[in-house]
């Protein structure tokens, strides 16, 4: 089990089990920043959700972590970037920022720690030179033969009907978005679609991490840990009850 720790490493666990036993040492805590670098290699990440027509891509760009003491949560706020495409053009994009929420959990038979209870809050909008939103007008214009634009003075609904058959209520429906020029609105439509793609995407095995054998204040832990629990803005794993 300790063959990959240095000789120096194997005296560190040695000394930190006989401090175990006479009660001198109780726990390990790993901060913010050791935890940080766990994820910092995950990045940029993307996903996509279907939208009435068209595409929707969300790509993290990154992701802090967070600690809630008080509900014992582990949380990780991201920035990311929203682009909508129809018909291989860009008719809006936006930075967001949100959240995710897990409770850490412990199972001393695997040396595993898993995040649990994991929950998705507040897709925020960012107000930057990023941002962009097509109207309707343009996505008229662009997508349909100028030889039939002069039919579009009528409503939207029957104008789409032309080319859109079946579908034309969903698709008109989507496309009113764009009337006011509103971002927000475009995300507040979008942010059910995105929260489900992201428990989709994030898998029992992206929330869990193994007690590296290598590292040997892990490698401890694998031998001897009880429990973790964030505590006192640390993620605090208890090498005795």
């Amino acid at each position: 089990m300790r063959n990959n720790l240095s000789f120096k490493d194997k005296c560190k666990i040695y000394l930190a089990q006989w401090l175990v036993k006479w009660g001198k040492l109780t726990h390990d805590d790993f901060t913010r920043q050791e935890l940080q670098s766990l994820i910092k290699d995950s990045f940029p990440y993307t996903f996509t959700f279907e939208i009435p027509v068209g595409t929707g891509t969300v790509t993290v760009l990154e992701g802090n972590i967070t600690l809630d003491s008080e509900n014992n949560c582990i949380g990780l706020q991201c920035l990311a970037s929203l682009n909508i495409e129809v018909a291989a053009t860009t008719i809006y994009r936006a930075h967001v920022v949100f959240n995710l929420t897990a409770s850490p959990y412990y199972d001393k038979n695997t040396s595993t720690l898993y995040l649990t209870k994991l929950s998705t809050e507040s897709v925020t909008l960012v107000n930057d030179d990023y941002a962009l939103i097509k109207d309707t007008q343009f996505l008229l214009t662009r997508f349909f033969p100028k030889s039939v634009n002069s039919l579009f003075g009528g409503p939207l609904k029957s104008a789409l009907s032309l080319f859109s058959a079946g579908t034309s209520d969903i698709a008109a429906d989507y496309l009113k978005l764009y009337l006011s020029g509103s971002k927000q609105a475009v995300l507040d439509y979008h942010t059910p679609q995105i929260h489900n793609a992201i428990k989709k995407q994030i898998t029992q095995e992206d929330l869990s991490h193994t007690m590296r054998q290598d590292q040997w204040r892990e490698a401890l832990f694998s031998q001897i840990g009880q429990n973790v629990r964030v505590e006192e803005d640390v993620l605090r794993f208890y090498l005795r009850e």
